[in-house]
């Protein structure tokens, strides 16, 4: 290790400029930043001194855990490559950025600014992957690398600051990074409502990957003023009625139907031993009588439906509170039972999941100001949210069970790329709530959707809107599919 360690201080030495200005770098990019430079002018050295080589090979990272998508690990991912061209990665951003510092390698490795910027784009990348970032808890990822510390200037700071501790060569953390998961609630007065491990199905592998994901139930404690509560009151929305027929429901004493009402029929016989008059219903048929159903309304709060909605002023966002809130009205003057639900995903260890309003409460000022103030954010891992949701629509009581999930498009996430990957994965969520008996139907407002639409809920189970105001009429028309059959 110490000829290593010589041999890529010397680099730095004669290769990297001193004391750069920090300047806007975030302590992020300071790591990134470093990371790149140290792959560059070894990269330097070795092309003038190939002997070198010899040095640095032993210490090139191991194979890293596939799973283990913390900054640590990604950036460890991209030192392996980056020291030995020749190995491979399945990670998207490490890929990229391995092709990258190829590509400018082969025009011209002395040329300090390109290098510069292209880190400086790879740690807006894992800004936008939303990676933390723990200056305290971070490691050189090489045994033999420094912290870089020779690199920049800090200005007046009498210390470097923490970001740039970036560890002692080669030791172990003593605390993991924190994992997106574990991140505080979105709002101080958001209540943390539990953790639920489900799994999700890898179409490539044909199977299912136990507690895969993390759902994280949450009472939000969003409030909406009196402008948009007001919007989400009148007009009211008509539902289609229509009397149920329900097997489950049998009218006995009837005087034609299907089946003998055996306790009637036995009278029937009493009747006549005695030589009574006996009464001729002893029929029993399906009942037609109206049963409770139970809905849950899912809406989708991942970003894009923070979108413009066309043909409208508003966004998606706004025409699904809309469109929800009078559903609610309208379902709750029925005597049914409705809850509205929504979600977002941080990647597969925070899909986070708000319950709005349950099923059976009253639509009080307190859930419909939930409801008005529900804010899109994130991404939309749908197979993970339509697990959790069924469980809960399948516990409520009622004699038919509906889940209604109201979207702008297809399912995605920034830990997946694989675009068809999450639309296998929501297939096998409804077709197993539906094995259950739970009716799972789409509403969606996105019509280049469709294939993935089909795909995930059936040729009958999804319905798009073209024009954003029918949204209410299209959900009301989907209530009625899901409830009434």
């Amino acid at each position: 290790m110490r000829r290593a360690a010589v041999a890529h201080a010397a680099a730095h030495l004669l290769y990297s400029p001193a004391a750069q200005p920090v300047a806007s770098l975030k302590p992020m990019g300071l790591a990134v930043v470093s990371a790149v430079e140290d792959a560059r002018v070894e990269r330097v050295l070795a092309a003038l001194y190939p002997g070198v080589r010899r040095w640095f090979r032993p210490f090139i990272p191991p194979p890293p855990d596939p799973t283990d998508l913390s900054f640590t690990a990604l950036v460890r991912r991209l030192c392996r490559l980056l020291m030995d061209p020749a190995l491979r990665d399945d990670n998207h951003w490490v890929n990229k950025a391995r092709d990258r510092f190829e590509t400018q390698a082969a025009a011209d490795l002395a040329d300090i600014a390109a290098f510069r910027r292209l880190a400086s784009l790879l740690a807006n990348d894992l800004g936008q992957m939303r990676v933390r970032f723990n200056p305290l808890q971070y490691v050189v990822p090489v045994a033999y690398r420094d912290d870089n510390s020779y690199l920049w200037d800090y200005g007046d700071a009498a210390e470097p600051p923490p970001a740039l501790a970036l560890g002692s060569q080669g030791a172990a953390p003593q605390a993991r990074e924190a994992a997106p998961g574990e991140r505080q609630a979105e709002s101080d007065e958001d209540v943390e409502l539990g953790r639920y491990g489900y799994p999700e199905w890898d179409y490539r592998l044909a199977r299912g990957r136990p507690d895969w994901c993390t759902v994280i139930e949450r009472l939000p404690g969003w409030r909406a003023d009196a402008a948009p509560l007001a919007g989400l009151r009148p007009p009211r929305l008509a539902l289609p009625r229509a009397r149920r027929l329900d097997r489950a429901r049998r009218l006995r004493r009837q005087w034609e139907g299907d089946d003998i009402d055996l306790n009637a029929a036995i009278e029937v016989m009493i009747d006549r031993r005695l030589d009574l008059a006996p009464d001729a219903r002893f029929f029993q048929r399906p009942g037609s009588q109206p049963g409770v159903c139970s809905t849950l309304v899912l809406l989708d709060l991942s970003a894009s439906a923070n979108d413009p909605a066309p043909q409208d002023g508003a966004t998606v966002l706004d025409l699904e509170k809309r469109a929800a809130a009078l559903l609610v009205g309208a379902v709750a003057e029925s005597g049914d039972r409705i809850a509205v639900h929504g979600f977002c995903s941080d990647t597969r260890a925070a899909v986070h999941y708000y319950r709005l309003l349950d099923a059976g409460a009253p639509p009080t000022d307190a859930a419909l100001g939930r409801i008005a103030a529900a804010r899109a954010r994130y991404s939309t891992r749908l197979g993970a949210a339509l697990r959790h949701a069924g469980e809960l629509a399948l516990r409520a009581p009622g004699e038919r069970r509906a889940l209604i999930v109201v979207t702008d498009g297809a399912p995605s996430d920034i830990d997946v790329h694989d675009p068809r990957y999450l639309v296998e994965d929501a297939r096998e969520a409804v077709l197993a709530l539906r094995r259950r008996g739970l009716r799972v139907q789409c509403v969606a407002l996105d019509a280049k959707a469709e294939p993935q639409l089909r795909a995930m809920f059936g040729f009958r189970g999804y319905r798009i809107v073209l024009n954003a105001a029918a949204l209410p009429a299209a959900l009301a028309h989907g209530y009625s599919r899901a409830t009434l059959g």
